[in-house]
């Protein structure tokens, strides 16, 4: 079975501290979206929304299993 974060779609990030919810869409799978976020955060580069919140108001993150969550998952056409 494939996990859900091998799919693409809408999702939403949470942040740890203040449970501040972001969400984006996206048409590359979940995990390599994540994985796009966090060196933003690392790298004090405010690039995504969820980033720029986490680096201003010096809140933590999570793992994927954690913070992010699929919202919507594509509809592939038939």
């Amino acid at each position: 079975m494939t996990h859900i974060f091998n799919n693409s779609g809408v999702y939403k990030l949470t942040c740890k501290t203040c449970k501040q919810v972001y969400v984006g869409q996206t048409s590359r799978n979940l995990k390599q979206r994540y994985q796009e976020h966090i060196p933003y955060i690392k790298n004090n580069n405010p690039q995504s929304a969820f980033a720029q919140h986490i680096l201003n108001n010096q809140h933590e993150y999570d793992t994927i299993d954690e913070i992010m969550k699929m919202l919507k998952p594509t509809t592939l056409p038939c």
